[in-house]
């Protein structure tokens, strides 16, 4: 087919290179588009010209990808085109009514993309099939050739804007709120399988009752779109429908399938044709069995008997069929295949059986051509497995049967077992793989045989200036360590220097603690009570006469604030006056305290309060607390006897 395009070298080796590293084949997708794809890319990295982009595409896979993505445009919502889904919703209903109980209703979104019109189909067949559903009878299957897309749909997570076409009522019944988008309720999701599918080379999705394949056609040329219907015409049950783009008005389908709705593309099986792509005549009858065969001669009955007798001889599994697809004839060899016997498959259609090891493509398509006499053989490989043995690989080869005349009457299969001759082309070229393999070893290890050397003479070098820098370094290091004893003789005079201070300081300190604790015993032995505080109030010292007047013991004392202490000898007031003075910095003498002795009684006592100040830093206080009370005794006794002796 792709002789009917203008040749350009440049385009098909980039169509080509697409093929080889995606196994996407655009050989027959249309020109113009496939152009207007590529140049856009092309514009997109730089590249001015056709074989410039081609080295991209040699030097950088990710590129192959970036342009089969580009290529297979997605544009797709929910809901898309009103018109044609509310043409869709009575279809549905019609195909609903139709169905068996027990009969599942399928339904393929071809080419869905990112999903939205799979799950559109399913949400308006469940609507369709009324409430309670959708359950295991309702099967969508959505295929796309884009392997991201499909795993973007799997996931039924949309945004806010891809929703717009779908009514506040299917959004609230068919979607749950799940962060900032909405996902498919798992009752569609369980209905919808997705699956990366081919449409022009993969096999079809089979029994179905509708199918939605809209703006694929487009893009696709009129042979292509010819294949393609073919197989949706052979996947579809007996008045299936068939929906496609509005913008789609194929000639071809309309021969094909029977309009329901042309303007919105609406089309229908038509049950008086049974396969596709066959040339009939109203006055062919169905060929006779063996055993409905009208009168002949003995010679005809002899040579039928004879050609029957030397097929079955064959080794090779032969199948034949009329040219309406029916098989008149399977060899001895094809039913040890298959393992079916003659009874099973003759008179059936062989497209409908579907054995193993013979293509879709092969059935169809490449039937058709040479049912028509467009091809005069045609091949096609395809891998059978059989439970417990090695898998085959079998080659048919489809052959026209003529008549006397030359008339087309059928058609032979002839399958050839090739698993040996595949394996030998698999070793060869796996040998030859393997030889290129060691050739580009041994080249990459010459070159690293060359870079070793090279690098090797460069390190040799480097060596020679390194030693001579290691020498420089020595001297360096030479001069560096008479430095070093210098500065080890200057250290030496230093720690003995270092050992007389530390000898002077541990005299002067045994000399401050001796001093330290005459103080102590001195202020302990003093029959005046006193306190020393800081420069927060917190007490410092309380000696053995503040314990005895004021009544806490130095263990109570120490170290709490004196304006905090319950002390019944002080007196709040007097407390409070005191501090005042003391954080004025100022002296307080008060010579005639009273206050009440520890074991009761009036005592009497002076308070003596004196700022501790250095060079203007305040570093406390020092209270002494004399008791008068013997004395102020003795001087009211004298008073006393001096009145007497007035007297």
């Amino acid at each position: 087919m792709a002789s009917r395009h203008t040749k350009d070298s440049e385009l098909e080796a980039i169509l080509e290179k697409v093929r080889q590293v995606r196994n996407f084949d655009f050989r027959n997708y249309k020109r113009a588009t496939l152009q207007r794809r590529i140049e856009r890319r092309m514009t997109a990295t730089g590249c001015r010209t056709r074989g410039a982009y081609l080295a991209l595409l040699e030097r950088d896979p990710e590129e192959v990808s970036t342009l089969v993505s580009s290529m297979l445009i997605k544009l797709t919502t929910f809901f898309r085109d009103a018109e044609v889904w509310g043409a869709l919703d009575t279809l549905l209903r019609e195909l609903v009514r139709r169905r068996r109980p027990d009969q599942e209703l399928r339904i393929w979104s071809a080419g869905c993309a990112t999903g939205e019109e799979a799950y559109s189909v399913a949400i308006a067949a469940a609507e369709a099939l009324g409430p309670g559903f959708p359950g295991p009878e309702l099967k969508v299957f959505g295929t796309d050739v884009d392997e991201a897309a499909v795993a973007f749909a799997r996931r039924g997570v949309y945004a806010p804007t891809q929703l717009e076409g779908v009514s506040k009522e299917r959004l609230a019944r068919w979607f749950v709120r799940t962060g900032e988008g909405y996902t498919v309720r798992k009752e569609i999701r369980r209905s919808v399988v997705f699956g990366v599918n081919n449409l022009v080379s993969d096999a079809p999705v089979s029994r179905l009752d509708l199918i939605l394949c809209r703006n694929v056609f487009i893009y696709l040329d009129s042979d292509l779109q010819k294949r393609v219907l073919a197989r949706f015409h052979f996947a579809l049950r007996q008045n299936g429908a068939l929906v496609l783009g509005r913008s789609e008005l194929i000639p071809f389908a309309a021969r094909l399938f029977e309009p329901i709705d042309l303007a919105r593309r609406l089309y229908r099986k038509d049950s008086k044709q049974e396969t596709p792509l066959t040339e009939r005549t109203s006055s062919a009858e169905p060929p006779s069995t063996a055993g409905e065969l009208s009168p002949l001669d003995e010679a005809t009955r002899e040579n039928h008997r004879l050609l029957r007798e030397v097929i079955n001889s064959q080794p090779t599994p032969i199948l034949t069929t009329d040219l309406d697809g029916t098989i008149t004839l399977m060899n001895h060899a094809a039913a040890r295949l298959w393992n079916r016997r003659d009874t099973e498959v003759l008179g059936r259609k062989l497209p409908a059986l579907a054995l193993p090891g013979l293509p879709q493509e092969l059935l169809v398509e490449q039937s058709a051509r040479v049912r028509a006499g467009r091809s005069e053989r045609e091949l096609a490989d395809a891998l059978l497995e059989l439970p417990g043995q090695d898998t085959l690989t079998l080659r048919t080869q489809v052959v026209p049967l003529k008549g006397t005349r030359g008339e087309p009457q059928g058609l032979m299969y002839v399958v050839h077992d090739i698993t040996s001759l595949r394996s030998l082309e698999q070793e060869l070229k796996q040998t030859n793989e393997d030889l290129q393999g060691s050739n580009l070893q041994l080249q990459t290890i010459n070159e690293e045989l060359r870079a070793s050397n090279e690098e090797l003479e460069t390190t040799n070098e480097e060596l020679q200036s390194a030693n001579e820098e290691l020498q420089t370094t020595n001297e360096e290091l030479q001069s560096t360590n008479e430095e070093l004893e210098t500065t080890n003789e200057e250290l030496q005079s230093a720690n003995a220097e270092l050992d007389t201070i530390n000898r002077e300081l541990a005299h002067r300190t045994s000399e401050l603690d001796a001093l330290s604790f005459c103080q102590r015993t001195i202020i302990r032995t003093l029959t005046a009570g006193v306190l020393v505080l800081d420069s927060e109030g917190r007490i410092t010292t309380w000696n053995l006469a503040a314990e005895r007047l004021l009544g806490l013991t130095e263990r109570e004392a120490l170290g709490q604030v004196l304006w905090t202490l319950h002390i019944p000898t002080l007196k709040r007031p007097l407390l409070q006056r005191l501090r005042r003075q003391l954080g004025d910095n100022r002296p307080l003498r008060l010579e005639d305290v009273a206050y009440q002795l520890p074991h009761g009684g009036q005592g009497h006592a002076t308070l003596v309060a004196t700022p501790l100040i250095n060079d203007a830093q305040v570093l406390g206080a020092v209270i002494l607390f004399e008791d008068t009370t013997r004395a102020a005794a003795l001087a009211q006794e004298n008073r006393a006897i001096k009145e007497k002796l007035k007297r």
